[in-house]
């Protein structure tokens, strides 16, 4: 742990090995984890010359199908066919949900397209986040 906790203080690259380590930090090692990671950011601050600066796009999501063949057991955004009024949004729904973001003062939109055909069943996550793909066959992106 502790000489995790000084390669992450140092601002060095860590191996899968030390991060496994710094995820078990508790008490007063989390705590000097959490001062090195605000060390790093700050540092990698400056040398953008935007010190102090963090920066916030708000953006709207907007899920244009919540249908996924994967199996993720983290996730509580897909779900089933038979939970669901229709499979996917339609476009005025789509314009609606845009426009309200818009509304709250939203600068960007996330879509959420389901899993992509070119990778095998549960072979990553389709959730919003990661998702990237469009599916040209929709049956294929019903569980």
């Amino acid at each position: 742990m502790r000489r995790a906790l000084r390669r992450a203080s140092d601002a060095a690259t860590l191996n899968i090995d030390e991060i496994s380590v710094l995820l078990a930090a508790r008490d007063e090692e989390l705590t000097q984890l959490c001062e090195a990671a605000a060390r790093v950011r700050d540092a990698g601050l400056i040398e953008l010359g935007r010190p102090g600066v963090i920066t916030f796009s708000p953006k709207v999501f907007i899920p244009l199908t919540r249908l996924c063949r994967d199996r993720c057991h983290y996730c509580t955004f897909a779900t089933t066919p038979n939970h669901l009024p229709a499979a996917y949004l339609e476009i005025s729904q789509v314009v609606e949900i845009a426009k309200e973001g818009a509304k709250a003062g939203c600068l960007e939109a996330l879509f959420t397209l389901g899993p992509c055909d070119s990778r095998p069943a549960n072979s990553g996550c389709a959730c919003p986040s990661a998702n990237a793909g469009i599916t040209k066959d929709p049956a294929k992106s019903i569980v």
